[in-house]
């Protein structure tokens, strides 16, 4: 289920999903890094589950041209992070920057579980160093290989999982080859947004007030209405 917002400013109301979107796809084409530049859509006429079965390795190795796929994925990733029970779901299986979570994964039977560690993990450095960490644009190609792994091992066990390749898998693979590329598109998406998704930016006092008179007014008609 889509969860709407309300931009503070303007007052027009948006989907998380439409939102990140925006902000994702904006970021690949200014780092002229945009989907299928040149190249005809993976979906049209003629490329079904054939097409893709018979030119799976050209797909994976396209240098991210056919990419519908994981733009989707990772708005999805980025428009969970307002969902808390996603969240506190994600938690329960999250290690640190520093932990492995191979570990936790080998001590898991259910494939099913195996699966979702390691994909939690994946996603969560890839937003990690793309976005929250602090030191986000200091921190280089750390840690690059180990996104790259989880996301092939999420992969991996997914196929277990599945008997075979799905479009889920496929994601995945296309994640764990160019992981250090989606980071730095998400990179130049934190450093070239607005105030509202900069997310090292610091409210001054007199918006924090604003901001707090304005939620208290809304909180106040809604009562009364």
């Amino acid at each position: 289920m889509a969860i709407k917002f309300k931009h503070i400013d303007t007052g027009e109301v948006e989907t998380t999903e439409w939102f990140f979107f925006n902000q994702f796809m904006n970021a690949r084409i200014d780092r002229g890094e945009d989907s299928n530049s040149g190249y005809d859509p993976i979906l049209e006429v003629g490329r079904g589950q054939a097409w893709l079965e018979s030119h799976w390795q050209e797909t994976k190795a396209n240098d991210m041209k056919y990419d519908e796929d994981v733009n989707q994925y990772i708005t999805l990733v980025l428009a969970e992070l307002v969902n808390p029970k996603s969240l506190a779901l994600a938690n329960k299986y999250l290690v640190n920057l520093k932990s492995d979570a191979g570990q936790v994964a080998t001590d898991l039977e259910e494939r099913s579980k195996k699966y979702f560690v390691y994909k939690v993990n994946a996603d969560f450095l890839l937003l990690n160093l793309g976005l929250f960490n602090p030191d986000t644009n200091l921190l280089g190609t750390a840690y690059f290989d180990k996104g790259e792994s989880y996301y092939f091992s999420a992969a991996s066990s997914l196929k277990a999982i599945m008997g075979g390749r799905s479009g889920q898998s496929d994601v995945l693979e296309k994640l764990s080859l160019k992981f250090g590329k989606y980071v730095e598109i998400l990179r130049h998406m934190k450093n070239s947004a607005d105030n509202y998704l900069s997310f090292h930016f610091k409210f001054q006092k007199i918006e924090m007030k604003q901001m707090e008179a304005t939620l208290t007014q809304a909180v106040q008609k809604r009562k009364s209405s």
